[in-house]
């Protein structure tokens, strides 16, 4: 073969090979530039090929041998075309220049390393599209076709791929991705970056692993100070951290925090020091990030501040005033007020404040409200009204004390077929409500003999006949009344009664009757077997004594549970048990009926 044209094919090989890098360089796709390698390849310099390999695994300690070094298909003709397309970033029109050449040169193919690039730059393309509209687990299958440590020289996919995996419960995929960008780049900014990008996924002791890093790699991360005490105060608030904020970089903060105009960094020094019991502190910082921005949730901290200074009349009124931005404030005022309502011997309470609460409570359909209502009418001696309230507080949440309530009050009246209705509904559910019913002497039932309406009236707190006479709670709109006249005694030996199926105690919403909306009424009670089964979790019913048996329950337990169902937590996925959960981890929560959870924000 004539020397010229060995020379020309070198020239044109090496041209497209320059061709090739260039395009990576324009695309940043690859790791590591592998331009020299190949050519050396494809000219069969072995020695060359080796030495190449070893300097770039030098520079670059997880790099290793691409397997299709030896068989890659070289270039048929020259390409030059193609690589321009594709620096363009028009993949639509490369394929079509690509089936063009095809159709016009039979046999003829676009090299493996065209090939390659082509299928991921489309690859890149999906990622980020799908990042856009946040399908962080397609993202992360998608990833897994870069390889083990993911593409860092294209920091932007590679922020992409970090966060897909942190969002997938990937988080140690997401940190090495992350530490191969500040270990490999040199960019300041992108260093920055990355470390605000960790500090919003990954947990705190990450965050802090990645920050030495980039110092340990001279970089001035000075910049980064506010942010990483920001990050480190939202960690204590989660409980992530447990070593305090250092004195000086925490004053550092609150002097940024009361220079800045946004609410959220003296909201979040208020929240610090609420956690760590600092009060007064708390109560400051949250009244300077009120007036910066009216947050509900800066009004609930200012709230729980002012309830455990003991202000619970301020804390109710800024609870109240804020209850519709924020449910947990909502919770928090009807929370506050049953602890006031439900004492046995009540204080009176203004009547403006108990019709704001009765409306408050309708609104938003509160059981605990509802609940709090009918003792604070029942404790007022109040029955009818206390029958109403407890109604309620059954039908949106059916709970031991709500039901003992409205039989307690039904008692008072002495309607007694409805107490007896009543007490049949719950048999082999709530022990204390059935047993009122099976007093025979030899168990103590709870009583209300400590209620102020036994005493006489001369003997009362107050020292007023008339006082308990008052009408003071406001009475619920009823959805349909059943004013319960006193009705035949039941007997024992009348035990169990049928009832209906359908639960008569639904409360439909009050804009619905407006509207003329049909009102579901119960139906009347079907035949079938007055036997209760046994509940799992409920001790033996009063009347088993007498001779009265259950069915097997849904387990096939015939024996009642050792422990009453008052004792054990709430089947999982029940109102009562969502009620009741312990507030997660990072969660400020205010308690007196209800757990009251909210997630602290950055």
């Amino acid at each position: 073969m004539p020397e010229r044209l060995i020379l020309t094919r070198i020239g044109l090989l090496a041209a497209a090979l320059l061709m090739l890098g260039c395009a990576a360089g324009v695309a940043q796709t690859l790791r590591v530039d592998e331009t020299a390698l190949r050519y050396y390849a494809a000219q069969g310099q072995v020695k060359r090929v080796e030495a190449e390999a070893r300097r770039l695994a030098r520079l670059n300690p997880d790099w290793s041998m691409p397997e299709d070094l030896w068989t890659a298909r070289l270039p048929m003709g020259d390409e030059g075309p193609f690589w321009a397309l594709f620096s363009a970033g028009d993949i639509e029109g490369l394929k079509r220049a690509i089936a063009q050449r095809q159709s016009a040169e039979p046999g003829w193919l676009p090299s493996d390393d065209l090939l390659r690039k082509i299928k991921r730059r489309e690859l890149r393309n999906e990622i980020l599209s799908k990042a856009a509209s946040s399908k962080w687990s397609l993202i992360a299958d998608l990833a897994a076709e870069f390889g083990k440590n993911g593409p860092v020289e294209d920091v932007e996919l590679a922020w992409v791929v970090a966060e897909a995996f942190a969002r997938t419960d990937r988080k140690p995929e997401a940190k090495a991705i992350f530490a191969a960008i500040l270990t490999r780049r040199t960019d300041i900014s992108e260093r920055h970056a990355t470390i605000q990008k960790a500090i919003a996924l990954l947990p705190m002791a990450d965050v802090e692993a990645l920050f030495e890093l980039a110092r340990n790699g001279n970089t001035d991360m000075s910049a980064l100070g506010i942010d990483m005490t920001r990050a480190r105060m939202a960690a204590v608030l989660r409980e992530e951290r447990q070593a305090p904020i250092d004195t000086a970089e925490l004053a550092a903060f609150e002097a940024f925090a009361t220079a800045a105009q946004e609410a959220a960094p003296a909201g979040l020094v208020a929240w610090l020091a609420l956690k760590q019991d600092r009060l007064e502190v708390a109560l400051n910082w949250f009244k300077i990030a009120i007036t910066r921005d009216r947050d509900p949730m800066i009004a609930h901290g200012l709230a729980l501040t002012l309830l455990r200074l003991g202000q619970t009349r301020e804390a109710q009124e800024i609870a109240f005033a804020w209850r519709e931005p924020l449910a947990a404030n909502a919770i928090l005022f009807i929370d506050t007020f049953a602890a006031e309502l439900t004492k046995p011997s009540p204080a009176p309470v203004e009547p403006d404040r108990l019709l704001r609460y009765a409306k408050v409570t309708l609104e938003s359909r509160s059981a605990e409200g509802a609940q709090a209502l009918g003792w604070y009418a029942y404790n007022s001696c109040e029955f009818a009204t206390a029958v109403d309230w407890f109604r309620r507080a059954t039908a949106w949440q059916p709970r031991e004390a709500s039901v003992l309530g409205h039989a307690l009050s039904l008692q008072r009246l002495k309607r007694t077929r409805e107490f007896a209705e009543l007490v049949n509904r719950y048999d082999g559910l709530f022990p204390t409500v059935v047993g009122l019913a099976f007093r025979d002497g030899r168990e103590e039932v709870r009583t209300e003999s400590r209620n102020p309406c036994d005493r006489p009236a001369t003997a009362r707190e107050d020292g007023t006949a008339g006082a308990y006479s008052q009408a003071r709670v406001p009475q619920p709109d009823l959805a349909y009344g059943q004013k319960g006249a006193p009705g035949a005694l039941v007997r024992t030996a009348e035990f169990p009664l049928a009832v209906a199926m359908e639960n008569p105690l639904r409360f439909p919403d009050p804009a619905a009757r407006k509207t003329g909306a049909e009102v579901a009424r119960p139906r009347e009670p079907e035949q079938r077997q007055l036997v209760a089964r046994r509940v799992s979790g409920v001790t033996a019913m009063p009347y088993e004594r007498f001779g009265f048996a259950l069915l097997p329950g849904w387990n096939g337990a015939s024996e009642p549970s050792d422990s009453s169902m008052i004792d054990r937590a709430p089947a999982q996925g029940t109102i009562a048990a969502q009620a009741d959960a312990a507030p997660p981890v990072g969660v400020v929560a205010s308690s007196a009926s209800q757990s009251v959870a909210m997630r602290l924000r950055r």
